[in-house]
């Protein structure tokens, strides 16, 4: 599976593109949804999945454009809240009030998902929101604001964050960080 990352945004959001044989899956569209839209335009790739690691306005906002194409939106029910709501998705702390209001079309569960034909696990990992999860697949693990490549920079100090939440999340998430490569939320 081809992995692709665009950085967009004023908070510098990673978005990750993975392709397999034409399909796609993103995590976390940001903010910038003509330049995601263009980039799987140009790859020729029909989006099936649109997976959320939290529910924060600069991970959710080309989500709904994802799903106006077709893909199956997912996210933990924790945090599918955000998805309609920008007093909860921090929207607001940015002027962005106008979030795209999107319902999930699946709740992700702890546990392996098939995706594409390829086996991906999600691992909840509370502490940045009550609904955060990471992704792993393969060598691979994406992680929203949960970790970041050179260690941890999400804030815990939004609506629903918890610092005693994310050290747990960060003990629970140490196994799964060896030998893999960190797709963080930003940076």
């Amino acid at each position: 599976m081809n992995i692709i990352k665009l950085t967009n945004g004023i908070l510098s959001q990673n978005c990750y593109i993975l392709e397999k044989d034409g399909k796609g899956i993103v995590i976390d569209p940001g903010l910038d949804t003509k330049l995601i839209l263009n980039k799987i335009s140009q790859l020729k790739i029909k989006i099936e999945y649109v997976i959320l690691t939290h529910g924060h306005f600069d991970h959710i906002y080309s989500a709904k454009a994802l799903k106006d194409l077709g893909a199956k939106v997912l996210i933990s029910e924790i945090d599918a809240p955000k998805l309609l709501d920008s007093e909860i998705n921090m929207g607001f702390l940015y002027d962005y009030n106008d979030v795209p209001k999107c319902l999930p079309d699946e709740f992700l569960e702890e546990g392996k998902k098939e995706l594409l034909g390829e086996d991906f696990e999600i691992i909840f990992t509370p502490g940045h929101t009550s609904g955060s999860v990471c992704i792993v697949y393969k060598n691979s693990i994406f992680t929203g604001d949960t970790y970041f490549a050179e260690g941890v920079y999400g804030r815990t100090d939004l609506l629903d964050g918890s610092t005693s939440n994310l050290v747990s999340s960060l003990i629970k998430l140490k196994p799964y960080l060896k030998n893999k490569k960190v797709y963080a939320g930003h940076e």
